[in-house]
């Protein structure tokens, strides 16, 4: 894991993610950057794709683990901005399909990518959630649903389709040397992006304590790319919340994994892992996300029943303390961060004391329980088979945002909070139940695997799809990208077949 050569390449995305990202902020202040710099993005997306279907995976996945909701870089086109993301996936999809209508043509039934897509042991559940999205889809019509409301809340399902380039790559190649040197490639690619996500973090954090110059322009930055949100806590401390923290959650029970598999004597590996999983764990704090704190404390109770079942009681009191160390270290260098070189105003310990508490009255956790019971209300209208995408539902917020444009708070809305009540009323209980049924399977299949191979990447993906499902409880990520590109990913992974 920590070789020279992987190294040298981790700090070479490190490098290129920097950049992307200065090249977004610059690409704001300049429009004219911002069209130039997606051209090349998806004109290198091509060439890499066509030269090998790999490597533009691998630009796609890129994107969406440091690119939040997608709008880093966007061409216009009249009144409508594309974001980068659909347009690297458009690319990715567009070579795939000619290529496997290609070997159809010539190969028949023989094609490799056909073959690949028919043996891929989860299919049948995947098959039947299309079904449900499928339903979901028709249902908006008939429905009559706005057009742009249907468009706006079903285009996230599409990135499922990414499932099928994915299963072609990261499915048994033909040797064992290859399918390591493609997982290699895939986890180099992932590291490098949590700890970008991490560090971006920590740069935020900087900048909003020590009011920077340019501290504004980067406030605007966020908001605009739609990368994430600063917003103050009671005491002034700034709330630095990126959508794409959810990789810093996936990151650190990988990394957890590996730290179980890292001998004892093995002190550098276990220093370096450990250093890792405080930096993950310190975006999660510095989130503020109640719905990541809620994942997180869950998961790490998952992994200690995992590690005790599968291990010993003794092993898994070791690897609690091992977490209780990364999160006492996340700490620190949150206020390391935070007071270097002057005190900051504002207090994170009060600021996290208030948030853990949960006080209803605050005005998102407020609106949250507001839009529950009128939520639950339309979902026993069609139980079963749902409203289909496009659905409205019309309650009383106190958030300060809704309450600046209509004093009243009453606001109309398709995206709501619940995440698993969104599913229910999108595409039925049904639909739901489909979802839940996949999700349970990778867990269950990746500690099966995990115990069976002494694989502990797959019993660390395992917590990680766990602090997933609970997130979702509160912030819905199984209806976006960021969601779906887990399980995308996580189902690839979790194979019998597979090498790693």
């Amino acid at each position: 894991m920590f070789k020279s050569k992987k190294i040298r390449n981790l700090f070479f995305l490190l490098a290129a993610f920097i950049a992307i990202d200065i090249l977004s902020y610059l690409a704001l202040v300049f429009p004219n950057l911002n069209q130039v710099i997606f051209i090349v993005l998806v004109l290198l997306c091509l060439g890499l794709s066509i030269y090998r279907l790999e490597l533009g995976l691998l630009m796609v996945l890129a994107e969406l683990f440091i690119g939040s909701m997608g709008h880093m870089f966007v061409f216009s086109l009249g009144t409508y901005n594309l974001p980068i993301r659909i347009a690297l996936w458009a690319v990715v999809m567009a070579v795939f399909v000619f290529r496997f209508v290609w070997q159809l043509i010539k190969e028949k039934k023989e094609g490799q990518y056909l073959k690949k897509i028919k043996n891929f042991s989860l299919l049948k559940y995947f098959i039947f959630l299309a079904i449900f999205i499928g339903i979901g889809l028709i249902n908006a019509f008939l429905r009559k649903h706005s057009l742009d409301l249907i468009f706006n809340d079903f285009n996230s399902y599409l990135y499922w389709l990414l499932l099928f380039p994915a299963i072609v790559v990261y499915s048994r190649g033909e040797s064992e040397t290859e399918d390591k040197k493609t997982f290699n490639n895939l986890k180099l690619v992932f590291l490098a992006a949590a700890i970008f996500l991490s560090l971006k973090t920590l740069f935020l954090i900087y900048v909003f304590t020590h009011s920077l110059s340019f501290s504004p322009e980067v406030y605007t930055w966020l908001r605009k790319t739609l990368v994430g949100e600063m917003t103050p806590t009671l005491s002034g401390w700034p709330r630095v919340f990126i959508q794409g923290q959810i990789f810093s959650g996936v990151a650190l029970f990988l990394v957890f994994g590996q730290s179980l598999k890292t001998k004892k004597e093995a002190y550098g590996q276990q220093i370096a892992l450990m250093v890792l999983a405080a930096l993950f764990i310190s975006s999660i704090l510095i989130s503020f996300s109640r719905s990541f704190w809620l994942g997180l404390a869950v998961a790490v109770v998952f992994s200690f029943i995992v590690v005790w079942r599968f291990f010993s009681l003794k092993k898994a009191i070791i690897s609690m303390l091992w977490l209780l160390m990364s999160v006492l270290m996340a700490f620190f260098i949150i206020y390391f961060v935070s007071i270097i070189p002057y005190p900051s105003k504002g207090e994170f310990n009060a600021d996290f004391i208030e948030r853990v508490s949960g006080n209803k009255d605050e005005p998102a956790l407020a609106s949250r329980w507001s839009l529950l019971p009128v939520l639950l209300k339309e979902i026993k209208k069609e139980p079963f088979l749902g409203q289909g995408y496009g659905a409205t539902v019309t309650y009383f917020s106190q958030d300060p945002r809704i309450l600046q444009n209509n004093p009243t708070g009453e606001y109309t809305t398709y995206a709501f909070e619940w995440g698993y009540l969104d599913l229910w009323l999108k595409i039925g209980l049904f639909g739901l139940l489909v979802y839940l049924v996949l999700i349970f399977s990778l867990i269950k299949r990746a500690l099966i695997l995990g115990s069976q191979k002494n694989n502990f990447i797959l019993l660390g993906l395992s917590t990680a799809l766990v602090f997933l499902a609970l997130t979702n409880f509160f912030t819905p990520y199984l209806n976006h990208p960021l969601g779906i590109g887990i399980l995308i990913i996580g189902a690839c992974l979790i194979q019998e077949n597979r090498v790693y």
